[in-house]
């Protein structure tokens, strides 16, 4: 099949090769080192100024004078899902629906559906021109029947990135004027309590594979510096909760009519009594697909790709009695890392690691998105404790080097 893949993502490509398809890459500059890495299992690529823009999609295909015709539009970045659908759905090709495309991707649509539908979510606004005074944001609160503390986060966000919460109609005001991404802010109730994300897989409307998680450290903690943290729970030692994520991501899939794909949904509270907070149809960030092939015996992203070009879904042996996590590796803002992959892996209980800022690079800070940081590791241990303990033991770790080995001594 000829499947036009929008932004780079590496094991969806591979999965795509070893499937013998024929391979299309639309990718931003940003990107042109990895696809070049990739290239021998490209078959040809153009670069975009952006995933978002439908426009700059469809002139890189029409740049690529293509000969086949295109038989799959595939997503392989958050900012890609609904310009994905729509090309999709213009060229003819198996895609994703751009109505569900775009419920899986705006967080006041996907809310609104779900009320519609039942699904407990946290009371919601848009301020739909951004916050003009405190008396404006006062009264829009009030008319949703909110009140702080609220969350306040860009209807299209990810990664935490510009989300904050806020205490008091001033806040709200402050933050929601401090940056352009905010000029339409969506407010919701702040939901104090556990906090879990649900990564699983839809065929044909039902869920058929699903992945537990419970954060350790959640996202919204970020804007403290804290390493955002989390754990799966093996199935087979939580059937009960299991069932109750199981029933709970069914009714929230079925509201947005995600029918084919991979899944990544946050909630809050406790098994039974679930609160959806969004969900995005692809595979989680971070390391939750590599978890998920500790978890679930599958990448979730390699997945995201076989579920719509027909190919077997590759599943593996996993051991039923471990727990596996991950937990991302600080920051010192301005500084350069030197810390390496072999530093990481040395730590006890550490399984895999990725670097993103390479040794001698600049970092930057932890304060912005959960998604900041040097990279993420994961852990795996028996219980969630001894997860938990390696965590501790790898962010501690990562702080020591970061203090007492400045990247100038690196090599000495």
């Amino acid at each position: 099949m000829h499947v036009v893949l929008i932004a780079l993502q590496a094991d969806m490509i591979r999965s795509l090769a070893a499937g013998g398809h024929s391979i299309t890459l639309l990718y931003e500059p940003r990107h042109k080192r990895q696809a070049l890495e990739l290239s021998p299992l490209i078959t040809r690529r153009c670069a975009v100024d952006s995933y978002e823009r439908v426009e700059s999609l469809w002139s890189g295909l029409e740049c690529l004078d293509l000969t086949e015709p295109v038989e799959v539009v595939l997503a392989g970045h958050e900012r890609a899902v609904v310009s994905a659908a729509v090309l999709g759905s213009q060229l003819g090709a198996t895609a994703v629906d751009p109505l569900v495309a775009m419920g899986c991707r705006d967080k006041a649509t996907q809310k609104s559906r779900w009320s519609q539908a039942g699904v407990p979510t946290a009371r919601w606004c848009v301020m739909t021109n951004g916050a003009e005074s405190v008396q404006q944001v006062r009264e829009s609160l009030s008319a949703a029947g909110l009140e702080p503390p609220v969350v306040i986060k860009p209807p299209l966000g990810g990664g935490s990135l510009f989300v904050s919460v806020a205490n008091s109609y001033a806040e709200i005001c402050d933050s929601a004027g401090a940056t352009d991404e905010l000029s339409r802010p969506l407010v919701e109730q702040k939901i104090d309590g556990p906090e879990w994300h649900l990564d699983g897989l839809v065929q044909k409307g039902r869920i058929t594979d699903l992945m537990v998680s419970k954060y350790l450290t959640a996202p919204i903690r970020t804007g403290t510096g804290a390493p955002v943290r989390s754990v799966a729970l093996p199935p087979a030692m939580h059937e009960e909760t299991y069932a109750a994520a199981m029933d709970f991501s069914q009714r929230a899939v079925d509201a947005l009519e995600l029918a084919r794909g991979v899944f990544h949904l946050e909630a809050f509270g406790q098994p039974g009594r679930f609160i959806a907070g969004e969900l995005a149809c692809r595979p989680g960030g971070t390391l939750i697909s590599r978890v998920g092939e500790s978890i679930l015996g599958l990448d979730l992203w390699a997945a995201s790709a076989q579920l719509f070009t027909g190919d077997p879904i590759v599943r593996k042996e996993v051991d039923p009695g471990l727990v596996h996590g991950w937990v991302h590796l600080p920051s010192v803002a301005g500084s350069r890392n030197s810390v390496t992959e072999a530093d990481i892996l040395g730590i006890d209980g550490v399984t895999s690691v990725s670097l993103k800022v390479p040794v001698g690079a600049v970092m930057g800070g932890m304060l912005t998105s959960s998604s900041n940081g040097i990279g993420a590791a994961t852990v795996s241990g028996s219980s969630e404790e001894e997860c938990r303990i390696a965590m501790d033991r790898v962010v501690d770790r990562v702080q020591d080097f970061h203090e007492k080995r400045p990247y100038d001594s690196v090599g000495d």
